[in-house]
This record gives C-alpha cells, structure tokens and sequence, in this order.
C-alpha cells in the first residue's frame, strides 16, 4: 500500500466514531472494556440454557445455575473481570481477591456444584456436549463476539506495554520504591506489578492473587495485610496508580483508531447478539431476567 493510501486509511478510521466510557480509576475503566468478555455475560447465560435443553433431549441432566437479576461483579473484580487493587481491598483480602460474582456462600456452592456436575456430564456424553454447544452457536450466533473479544484483548495486551513504558510510570515507579523502602521489605521488586515478592508470599496457601471458592477459605496474615496497604497507599501517594491508568488509558484509546471500523462493525454486532441471548432467555429462562 502506498503511503498516500496508508494515509486515507488511517484518516478514515479517525474518523470513525468510537464511543469511549467516562474515565473511572478506582474500577480502572478503560476503553476496551466494552469489547471485552463481561463477567455477568447474558450470552453465556443463553449457550448454557439451550444446552441444557438440549442435552435433555438426547436423555443427559445439564444442570445450570442461573444469577438472579440484580447480581453484580466481585468487589476485586470490574465489569470486564480486571481484578482491581486499593487500600480496602488490601485490608480485607491483602493480595488475594474476592470472588468473581457477588453471591451468598450457598449460591456459590451451588454454581461450583453445578460446574462439577456439567464438567462429569461433557466427559460422560462428549459427542452430546459437542452437538449441543454446534447448536447453540448457529441459534444464537454468538461467533462475532469472540472476534471481537480476540481483538480487544490483543490490542489491550500491546497498549498495557506501551503504558508500562512510558516516562511518567517510569518516574512514579521510582517515587513508589522510595515510598515502600518504609515497610522493609528485603526483596522489594522494581515495580508494583511484581508484587508480592517472595518474603511475602511463601507459596503456604491460596491466599495470593486466588480466587475466594466455597470450602476453600483461607486467613490473610497480618504481615500480609500490613504489606499490602503500604503498597495500595504508595501506589496512591507516589501518583504511580494515576500514571498507569492514565498511560494505559491513553494507549489504548490510540491504539483503538487504527482498527476503528473493525471496532465499531463489531460493536454493532454485539449489541445485536446481547439482545438476542436477552430475548432467549426472557422466552426460555424468564425467571433470570
């Protein structure tokens, strides 16, 4: 392509609309969001209840358990499953995490039962399984959206890099080591995204960027806690959370124009394959909406 063409290719993309969110920091709100897999995801919602009348059919139980309306993410978690970090949540989980979905214990323990039992009933019935997922794709035509989802997250891998990279991180990154220097940390890493370090996380339990399951609790240290409010304050304190979200923020909103057609096309098709898993489910499941 010529560099004239090139030209008028970016041109137009810039001038293509793309409807970026407000900027949210505390639930690191970034543009790609909206074309990344959601937590609560109405989609999935409809593929697992036309399976499990699928699979009635061909004579095998699938059991599925459905998220009242309502529901809402983790308070780790944001709505495109980024797993979030502050002083509360250091005091309460230290470097661990809340579940991903907001649910009682006894709707946790159901979900995770109902995953258990839908995994044994695949490995039992695998030519069944398969037969109604195929189904499932061509009723609810769900295939652009993991087109658009494989494109998102490869262009948010490239800008999380470029953010990485940029002078101001850098600086911050260095304000954030003279600030955690306090907390006496023996192998205290170059930057935040290495935390914890060894002298913290001893690889004893699960507590450690895991995911909180039914049955499988686990109590945070105190030395834990301690470290990790020093490092969501420093992290505060020195600018360092601002400059990467700003950084990463802006990286992706450039990054963004250049794929601004592909985005928006994709957009489109996502808000029609959302209203169509809503319409499935309102007709097949209208207790979950």
């Amino acid at each position: 392509m010529s560099a004239a063409l090139a030209g008028c290719a970016t041109d137009a993309a810039q001038r293509t609309d793309l409807d970026l969110p407000a900027k949210n920091q505390s639930q690191w709100r970034l543009p790609l969001d909206q074309y990344m897999p959601p937590l609560l995801n109405v989609e999935y919602d409809a593929q697992q209840v036309f399976v499990h009348k699928c699979m009635a059919e061909a004579g095998h139980e699938w059991v599925v358990r459905l998220d009242p309306p309502g529901t809402t993410t983790g308070e780790s978690w944001n709505a495109a499953g980024r797993k979030l970090f502050s002083v509360e949540l250091g005091e309460t989980f230290g470097y661990g995490n809340s579940g991903e979905i907001a649910r009682s214990p006894e709707a946790e323990q159901a979900w995770l039962d109902g995953e258990r039992s839908r995994r044994a009933v695949a490995d039992q019935a695998p030519e069944a399984a398969e037969s109604c997922f195929d189904q499932s794709t061509a009723v609810l035509d769900d295939e652009p959206s993991w087109q658009v989802y494989d494109l998102a997250m490869e262009i948010a891998g490239g800008a999380a890099g470029d953010a990485q990279e940029s002078p101001e991180v850098g600086e911050a990154a260095s304000r954030w080591r003279e600030c955690m220097a306090e907390v006496g940390l023996p192998d205290l890493p170059a930057v935040p995204e290495e935390m914890p370090p060894a002298s913290v996380d001893d690889g004893g339990g699960p507590a450690i960027d895991a995911p909180y399951s039914v049955g499988d609790e686990f109590d945070v240290s105190a030395e834990e806690r301690r470290v990790a409010v020093a490092d969501a304050t420093c992290q505060d304190s020195s600018g360092y959370a601002r400059a990467l979200y700003d950084a990463e923020w802006h990286a992706q909103a450039e990054a963004m124009k250049s794929h601004a057609d592909d985005l928006v096309r994709y957009g489109h098709q996502l808000e029609e394959q959302r209203a169509r898993a809503e319409a499935y489910l309102a007709e097949n499941a209208p207790e979950a909406r």
